[in-house]
């Protein structure tokens, strides 16, 4: 399938990392990314997978998600760590949160580590068109990268040519459970609102938008290749 494909494509990176440390929220996304990689581990020699769950403590269902992450984690077979941050209310609790993941995963990574995250390619078109509408540069609009550095290890994003809809044909076709934060469905937030409202209209019209984006987004990275990337706008 095409998440396996997508992980095999980075089959060199993977077998050379110390550890396989993947971002795990128990959503939808990192949930197929750390059951597609024991798959893959299945058929080829990789190194430990460990699951890193960031508690933010910001939802009152916060510690049965972490419970959640962790059943599914043993049912894997799969090392979990659990992180606690503290995130104080006021201006952007978003924007802090994932500042507090960041630093935890920076932190955990050791030399020769690799983190996944199970960002996708409708992220990246999200990504993208937020910042242009935002009035972002070209370092901006070269959206996420697949890899960088994160501390003494690397950040990569397997599935960022992986759309959600084909995670959602994964997930239903391994039948897997997975946590949905219900403020995902809340368009008052700016990126929820072009998920649901803005992009479903612009497919309708073009439904090869994707493609133009990221053209745009890597014509945009080689204009920016010699700009540091700004880890807080990912």
């Amino acid at each position: 399938m095409a998440l396996l494909s997508a992980l095999i494509a980075q089959l060199t990176s993977l077998q050379t990392a110390g550890r396989l440390c993947v971002g795990f929220s128990g959503g939808a996304d990192s949930h197929s990314l750390l059951h597609a990689l024991v798959e893959l581990s299945r058929r080829e020699a990789l190194p430990p997978i460990i699951a890193l769950h960031v508690n933010h403590g910001l939802h009152e269902d916060a510690n049965t998600w972490a419970a959640h992450c962790a059943v599914v984690a043993s049912d894997l077979g799969v090392e979990i760590h659990e992180r606690f941050v503290s995130v104080e209310s006021g201006a952007s609790p978003e924007k802090q949160a994932r500042d507090a993941r960041y630093t935890v995963f920076e932190s955990f990574l050791d030399a020769g580590d690799v983190l996944l995250l199970g960002h996708h390619l409708d992220d990246q078109v999200e990504t993208v068109l937020f910042r242009l509408i935002r009035g972002a540069g070209p370092s901006g609009l070269a959206g996420i990268p697949e890899q960088r550095p994160l501390g003494k290890g690397l950040l990569m994003r397997p599935l960022l040519k992986i759309t959600r809809a084909q995670i959602e044909d994964y997930v239903v076709s391994h039948e897997l459970v997975y946590l949905n934060d219900s403020s995902n469905e809340d368009t008052r937030y700016d990126r929820n609102f072009l998920r649901h409202e803005v992009l479903p209209l612009i497919e309708s019209r073009w439904p090869g938008y994707r493609h133009g984006f990221v053209r745009s987004a890597a014509l945009s990275g080689e204009l920016a290749a010699s700009e540091p990337i700004d880890s807080q706008t990912e």
